[in-house]
């Protein structure tokens, strides 16, 4: 409703309408699952609830309202089971992208933008729909990545992020790119390709991050064609990783890491739990679990 301009002082009035038009947006626009919609409801009415207002998703018999409940399991039955699996590019496979990078698959431009939206990636735990766009044309300098939201420090890189996925209202948040010691640095890696992006075309600060070679703004099935193109010629079956890998795999190389929670929630901005889920375990790990339970 804030999105729409729908004026209201407090909470909005809530109709079986609103919540119809709603799950739609939800399922249509956002791609969500029927179960985080089914969350979200739960939210609103939790949100209601609290506030001593009627429940909003039952009718005034306190049935559940039957056209919400028809659209509902009409998107469960058009979202068919995801069993395709989708591997995590952990940091050992993200160093293996970068090494084959560096010796040459496309052209250099293209093979040092790609190093550098792998790296930024995956240290900043970020969605691929965060650095992409869906079309070139639909570049957007109020809600997608510019090169004026980069800000150049001495030892660190602050990337300020103005929409993802968990920031519909638009706060932004920043994310820190720090000058590490290894050779897969995010910092430098950044650096060097602004450095040279600029020597090839001189940006304006609303103009996108990230470009492929015609200086479009970088396109989310070229990047996952051009890195799964990569992780084929690497060894690795391309049709196990997609866009989401990276964040995967931070999170995943951050569990196997032992890097405390309350740290991987913010390099993720996770505000729940919910990160546990992107991370991988592997048999070994667990066979390592259990034989610890054993000698307690």
């Amino acid at each position: 409703m804030l999105l729409n301009n729908f004026k209201f002082n407090y909470l909005p009035p809530i109709s079986e309408d609103i919540l119809i038009y709603f799950t739609a947006y939800c399922f249509h626009f956002l791609k969500l699952q029927y179960s985080t919609i089914k969350l979200y409801l739960c939210g609103i009415r939790y949100k209601y609830s609290k506030n001593n207002c009627k429940d909003p998703l039952e009718s005034d018999n306190n049935t559940p309202l039957d056209r919400l409940s028809y659209i509902l399991n009409s998107v469960k039955k058009l979202q068919k089971p995801n069993n395709k699996k989708r591997l995590p590019i952990t940091f050992e496979i993200l160093e293996k992208i970068i090494f084959r990078l560096r010796q040459g698959v496309f052209t250099p431009f293209i093979d040092l933008m790609l190093e550098a939206v792998c790296t930024v990636g995956f240290y900043g735990f970020m969605r691929c729909g965060e650095f992409t766009v869906l079309k070139a044309n639909q570049f957007d300098p109020s809600v997608n990545l510019c090169i004026g939201d980069i800000i150049l420090h001495k030892d660190m890189i602050i990337l300020k992020l103005k929409q993802s996925k968990t920031d519909p209202f638009r706060k932004g948040v920043d994310i820190q790119l720090h000058k590490v010691k290894n050779q897969i640095c995010p910092f430098k890696i950044l650096v060097k390709y602004l450095q040279v992006r600029e020597s090839l075309k001189q940006g304006l600060p609303s103009d996108p991050l990230f470009i492929s070679q015609n200086a479009l703004a970088l396109e989310r099935n070229y990047f996952i064609n051009c890195i799964k193109q990569v992780l084929s010629i690497c060894g690795f079956n391309p049709d196990h990783y997609n866009g989401h890998s990276l964040r995967i795999g931070a999170a995943t190389t951050a569990g196997k890491a032992h890097i405390e929670d309350h740290l991987v929630k913010t390099l993720g901005r996770w505000s729940s739990d919910s990160y546990c889920r992107y991370i991988r375990v592997s048999s070994t790990s667990i066979k390592y679990a259990q034989e610890l339970l054993g000698k307690y």
